[in-house]
């Protein structure tokens, strides 16, 4: 049998449903023994012992007629609480993950492709709604089940029983002989798919990329491979699936056969009456109904192992900032910290090189430092430690002397608002991508954001207002609409640290001086972290930190580093030449 301990757990909480779908099924099987023996009364009662008593036959008929009835409301019961425990199981499941998936956050999502993920917990959950609300049940049937059909056919002629009995033993018996090649083909077959899915997930996004560089045709030839990769795994699938259904059918036939060519000759003996070998022959039948039905579902099972690996993976996968044993105390949210970077060294997974190497910064509470460089000198990587995607592997970031890593995760993030490079709309109206955050503002306080945000006109101009759809990822907007919805959206936040990560990047000149007064008013009180390039937008901050290929190179006031000459005075004139 495919059961594993930990498949298992994943029905906790729908234990219920999956006995109750259990139990009607062993009813359904008790309810056809019944229905065989009355109806094969019935048959003796009228044809066997010559014209019968209509009383006498009558009792027969109506058992048989009674428990045909229970058989069927039996079924439709087994069918419905399968339903209701597959749905109850996958809805709990997918919970689960998402809940799991968004506390490992970013930091894991960056390193997972989203093609594996979205098959995880789109069709890895499918797999084992299937294995955990049929498969299971029918295990617990396929044991039971045959127990009872013996039984009776024990009562009724032992030699029959033990004949039956013995044949019922072996099917079952035979199929370790197939579990491992199942095991593999199902695997590799599953592989494939999360692998073509992966790939067509890639190209749906990148259509863009794809068409701009002409490599649709490259890409195409990629998406085949792999196309004919699931093709031949998904048939190597089968062809193992097919095999083991027609070494367990030929059993179940055979078995069948000599239990009934054994009553015919004991029959021809005087040893068995015509009835008696009615009944065996029905029953012999009906005896391995649940291990073909459980046959029948034996491709689920292994599918729906498969499919655990990758909902194990991510259930076990350690979190890149795991949350504290015993958090401090929560500090006051509204209250400006203190933000200390203390010999930060922190390197991506399989990178060549540090991401960040010894860095020590200091910003004071309600200032701005500006971080800059060249691209992959480190600028971005220091954000994502702020919010404690991830931890550094040496050294500290303290607020207000705490180690980040000591406080609660959610009281990390809670105290900073965040308008990055690549503003992300979720789809939906522009008043639910602003209440992200904050549920309960009200349409002055939506109003009041968009206005510092100098968007309110635009807002108010559209036929629907804020209840304007902006699409998926807000591609009805511009990519200087979509940034001044998340300087909105961070505005209505309200929280003490502040991280522009190339926030006006997306702006045109004139948009960025506009708006260059609303991030002022929206940096007052507030300790602010400004990653750029364009160095136009941190002549306000009052200190700059120059990253250069992981290290700091400079830090100071940015009149005292215009002064010398070093890698601030280099950037300023590389950007002014190329302004030229």
């Amino acid at each position: 049998m495919l059961v594993q301990r930990r498949m298992l757990r994943l029905a906790r909480g729908a234990f219920g449903p999956v006995a109750a779908t259990a139990l009607l099924s062993l009813l359904s099987a008790a309810s056809g023994a019944g229905q065989a023996v009355a109806l094969v009364e019935t048959i003796r009662r009228a044809l066997i012992s010559g014209a019968p008593d209509p009383g006498e036959v009558g009792g027969p008929l109506v058992l048989t007629g009674l428990f045909t009835l229970l058989r069927c409301l039996f079924l439709w019961g087994r069918d419905q609480a399968a339903n209701r425990t597959a749905s109850l199981v996958q809805a709990r499941l997918r919970l689960r993950l998402a809940e799991r998936l968004l506390d490992l956050g970013p930091g894991h999502t960056v390193t997972a492709p989203a093609g594996t993920l979205r098959t995880t917990i789109a069709d890895g959950v499918e797999a084992i709604r299937a294995y955990v609300g049929f498969y299971l049940p029918q295990v617990v049937v396929s044991v039971g089940g045959p127990l009872i059909i013996v039984a009776v056919l024990t009562w009724h002629d032992p030699v029959a029983g033990t004949i039956t009995g013995t044949c019922v033993v072996l099917v079952p018996a035979s199929k370790p002989f197939w579990r491992r090649i199942m095991g593999t083909r199902s695997q590799r077959h599953w592989t494939a798919y999360e692998n073509f899915a992966a790939r067509v997930l890639d190209a749906l996004q990148g259509m863009t990329t794809l068409k701009a560089l002409g490599a649709t045709g490259v890409y195409g030839h990629r998406l085949r491979r792999d196309a004919l990769a699931l093709y031949r795994a998904t048939m190597g699938d089968l062809a193992a699936s097919s095999s083991v259904y027609v070494v367990s059918a030929f059993l179940m036939s055979a078995g069948t056969s000599l239990a009934v060519v054994v009553a015919a000759i004991r029959h021809s003996t005087g040893h068995l009456d015509a009835a008696g070998l009615l009944l065996i022959a029905w029953l012999t039948a009906e005896a391995f109904r649940p291990l073909l039905e459980l046959q029948n579902y034996w491709h689920e099972g292994f599918h729906g192992l498969a499919a655990g690996k990758g909902v194990f993976a991510l259930l076990d996968a350690e979190a890149p900032a795991p949350a504290p044993a015993t958090p401090v105390r929560r500090r006051p949210s509204n209250r400006p910290p203190r933000l200390v970077l203390r010999e930060v060294t922190f390197t991506y997974p399989g990178a060549a090189r540090p991401a960040l190497r010894g860095v020590g910064l200091v910003v004071e509470p309600g200032t701005t430092l500006a971080v800059t460089g060249r691209s992959g000198s480190g600028k971005s990587t220091v954000v994502t430690l702020l919010q404690r995607y991830l931890d550094p592997q040496s050294g500290q970031i303290l607020a207000d002397g705490v180690d980040l890593r000591d406080l609660d995760r959610d009281e990390v993030r809670a105290m900073t608002a965040v308008v990055a490079q690549d503003t992300h709309l979720f789809h939906g109206t522009i008043a639910g991508n602003l209440r992200l955050a904050r549920p309960d503002a009200d349409l002055a306080a939506l109003r009041d954001a968009a206005r510092r945000a100098r968007i309110l006109d635009l807002i108010e101009g559209l036929p629907d207002g804020f209840d304007t759809v902006v699409g998926e990822r807000g591609a009805r907007l511009s990519g200087g609409e979509r940034q001044r919805i998340a300087i909105a959206r961070a505005l209505l936040k309200d929280a003490p640290v502040l991280i522009l990560d190339e926030a006006t990047s997306a702006v045109d000149g004139e948009t960025e001086a506009a708006l260059r007064d609303a991030l002022g008013e929206l940096r007052a009180g507030r300790t602010t972290i400004m990653i750029a390039h364009r160095l136009s937008s941190l002549v306000d901050a009052d200190t700059v930190a120059v990253l250069d290929d992981g290290d700091l190179v400079e830090h100071g006031a940015p009149a005292d580093l215009a002064r010398r000459a070093g890698a601030w005075s280099d950037l300023v004139a590389a950007q002014a030449g190329g302004a030229r």
